[in-house]
């Protein structure tokens, strides 16, 4: 068992485990995949938990190795690592490297997250599908956060695509149920308890996307970790724009690296590297949006320019100027170029899926 193998860890490391049954330690049994090789290695990762405004330290021991991999210390890349993000099938970026929570590796981690990690799946049909921005609003208002979402072919044949959101957070089954039931939105919404059922659904090929006279709006990983992304989603629907389709990634740094391969020549080198890294430091949302005329250039008028500071002075009610803090967390990507949308939209929609990419 995996409690086994901490005892057999050796007396140093086992002392420092031993100690982690304090509130503030929590320990994970992750893996990290790795490209150039094509193997999965199996980590023991220790979160030490500080008071504000102390940063959180981590730990990681490579299992099969024996050997410590990284000394206990701050590792925030693009923002900091939270213990809320490292629910079973989350995943973390740890100096550049991606890593997904197997276990929890103690009865302390455990029984934080029995309480604080609750996981429900909230199914909005498509007659309701633009009012998905409000409950997530509210979500987050109650600390609950989006694990994953994805649009899918309404069964009862509604005009548009319905949408299925898995959400964690404290009693999340019984906050998003009072929630609808508070709302207008009860009779089209469903709130059921996550299953192994759902893993179907969001890794699915099946997609919503039209391909065609469409733009790509990505909320970036900051942008959701923020709890902004019912406001992007209601900015769209606001301006007139379709969503017609949406689904969350956690993308890999070779496949953020793919998707910005055009920026490479023409960002400095420096600012470059930081938009790989932040976009693939966590979850982010991508959607495909529609609308009569030109999308592409109906959402960048919507999103204002990519310079946050140059967005605020000339821009001032656009979602860059309201919701991005720089250039790299400027809280959405959107489509440049017209000829950009389909390319853009099949990446996402199509090519990574295939690749069994989907979150």
């Amino acid at each position: 068992s995996w409690r086994c193998l901490v005892d057999n860890l050796g007396a140093d490391l086992r002392f420092r485990v031993a100690a982690m049954v304090d509130a503030d330690k929590y320990n994970f049994q992750c893996e990290h995949y790795e490209e150039a090789s094509q193997m999965t290695k199996e980590f023991l990762l220790t979160l030490y938990v500080k008071s504000p405004p102390s940063p959180n330290e981590l730990l990681l021991y490579d299992v099969k190795g024996k050997r410590v991999f990284l000394k206990k210390g701050v590792y925030d890349q693009d923002g900091p690592i939270r213990l809320e993000d490292l629910y079973i099938n989350g995943t973390v970026v740890i100096c550049s490297r991606k890593f997904k929570i197997v276990s929890h590796a103690d009865d302390a981690t455990r029984s934080h997250f029995k309480a604080n990690a609750c996981l429900c799946q909230v199914t909005l049909a498509a007659s309701v599908f633009t009012a998905a921005g409000s409950l997530v609003d509210a979500a987050y208002e109650n600390s609950i956060s989006i694990k994953r979402i994805k649009s899918f072919r309404d069964p009862q044949g509604g005009r548009g695509p319905a949408l299925t959101i898995e959400f964690v957070g404290p009693s999340a089954l019984e906050v998003m149920d009072q929630l609808v039931k508070g709302s207008e939105l009860a009779g089209s919404v469903q709130v059921l308890p996550s299953a192994p059922l759902a893993d179907k659904i969001f890794e699915s090929q099946d997609t919503t996307a039209k391909h065609d006279n469409c733009s790509v709006c990505i909320i970036r990983p900051h942008c959701l970790r923020e709890g902004n992304a019912g406001t992007v989603f209601d900015r769209l629907v606001e301006a007139g724009l379709e969503i017609s389709a949406v689904q969350s990634f956690s993308l890999t740094r070779p496949q953020a690296e793919n998707f910005y391969e055009v920026y490479k020549t023409v960002l400095p080198s420096a600012q470059y590297s930081a938009m790989i890294t932040e976009l693939a430091s966590g979850v982010c949302i991508v959607l495909e949006v529609r609308g009569e005329g030109e999308p592409v250039l109906k959402l960048r008028e919507l999103c204002g320019p990519y310079d946050v500071e140059i967005a605020k002075h000339l821009r001032p009610g656009t979602i860059r100027a309201n919701l991005g803090r720089d250039n790299v967390h400027n809280a959405v990507h959107c489509t440049d170029l017209p000829e950009d949308g389909i390319l853009e939209s099949q990446y996402f929609f199509s090519i990574l899926p295939a690749a069994g990419a989907c979150h």
